[in-house]
């Protein structure tokens, strides 16, 4: 009976020992893959942090790019339209010079800025 009770407690023993044997390896690995999942998680996170601010700031550089071609492209525009405003009263001018409305044609002059030579 002796021999029956040590047989069985040493093999509730080795039985208890191999389970917690096991369990101790899978909990390292389980921490183990925690641990990657982790850095990987956090590098993850930067990445997208950093697509998120490149994003900004790109928005910002086409916003400000496009802003700045407006203002030239609408200072090409009100260049040539001075400049044809101007020659057109001018053509208008000397049409009524050659009706001889001189008085219409000094008003229509007037309001052309005056250049270098009529200073």
């Amino acid at each position: 009976m002796e021999i029956m009770l040590i047989l069985f407690f040493s093999t509730l023993s080795f039985s208890f020992s191999i389970a917690y044997w096991a369990t101790l390896d899978r909990l390292k690995k389980s921490n183990i893959l925690m641990a990657d999942l982790l850095i990987k998680n956090a590098a993850l996170e930067e990445l997208t942090n950093r697509i998120k601010n490149d994003a900004g700031v790109s928005d910002d550089s086409v916003h400000k790019e496009n802003f700045i071609k407006f203002l030239s492209d609408s200072r090409d525009w009100a260049f040539e339209y001075i400049e044809m405003s101007q020659k057109t009263i001018k053509e208008v001018s000397e049409e009524l010079k050659n009706r001889g409305l001189n008085d219409y044609s000094d008003k229509l002059l007037s309001l052309l800025p005056p250049t270098v030579g009529e200073k």
